[in-house]
């Protein structure tokens, strides 16, 4: 059965595909990245409806997923984590799951915190945390982190720090996706997006507001360094 033709997948390589579930700046962001050969699955942040997307699917996509990969703290792209380790928990999940993150990034670090708080020995998989500082080998997939130029707060008001905040490039077999994660615009990105196979690049205004996030003009011009691209992380109408 030619399982390509149960998920309408918004990219297809030889080996890796990728499926953005959702992303809207501000709501959530998750990305889905297949092996082809090995049918398992990586998730790039984990926002709120993280369910809700991934029971839109075929049960094997969610239930293969080995590694998930946060590339900050903010909410939308953390706050469905512990409900996703719930869930697995409830579905009795056993294979060892990975996750990858920055270091420091104080917002998943205290949600997973939450998860074993919660359910401590009855949690019946196991749970690897990998702080991610450039490069890490899975298996024959390299997962390769690079610093990306954002800012937010955990302690609101004026001040706006550096966070911990990367993009990711996941490599098989020289096949390449990049995510650039949350970014305002700075030029070692272009050379990170150059050739690359697919690149999921955000682009969240239409004019620029802030230097911590891509407008749509800044990322249709990296975006075309890459073989292919696709714009996400946009400002969804809120309503009035």
């Amino acid at each position: 059965m030619d399982v390509s033709k149960e998920v309408s997948w918004d990219w297809i390589g030889n080996h890796l595909r990728v499926k953005v579930l959702f992303s809207s700046a501000g709501l959530a962001t998750q990305i889905l990245v297949n092996d082809i050969e090995k049918d398992s699955n990586f998730l790039i942040d984990v926002g709120d409806g993280i369910l809700r997307d991934l029971v839109s699917l075929p049960s094997r996509y969610y239930e293969n997923i080995d590694t998930i990969l946060i590339t900050h703290g903010h909410f939308d792209h953390v706050g469905g984590i512990f409900s996703l380790l719930a869930f697995f928990r409830m579905i009795n999940r056993s294979k060892k799951l990975l996750l990858i993150a920055p270091s420091d990034v104080v917002e998943f670090e205290g949600l997973v915190k939450t998860f074993y708080d919660s359910y401590g020995e009855s949690i019946p998989y196991q749970l690897e945390i990998i702080n991610i500082e450039r490069e890490f080998e899975l298996e024959n997939t390299l997962i390769s982190a690079f610093a990306v130029q954002h800012r937010g707060s955990i302690i609101g008001g004026e001040k706006l720090p550096n966070i911990p905040s990367v993009g990711y490039i996941i490599s098989k077999n020289a096949e390449k996706i990049l995510y650039t994660g949350d970014t305002g615009y700075f030029d070692q990105l272009k050379e990170h997006v150059r050739g690359v196979d697919y690149a999921l690049i955000e682009g969240t205004y239409k004019d620029k507001r802030t230097p911590f996030h891509l407008t749509l003009s800044e990322a249709e011009e990296i975006g075309k360094l890459a073989k292919n691209y696709q714009i996400v992380h946009q400002i969804m109408s809120r309503g009035t």
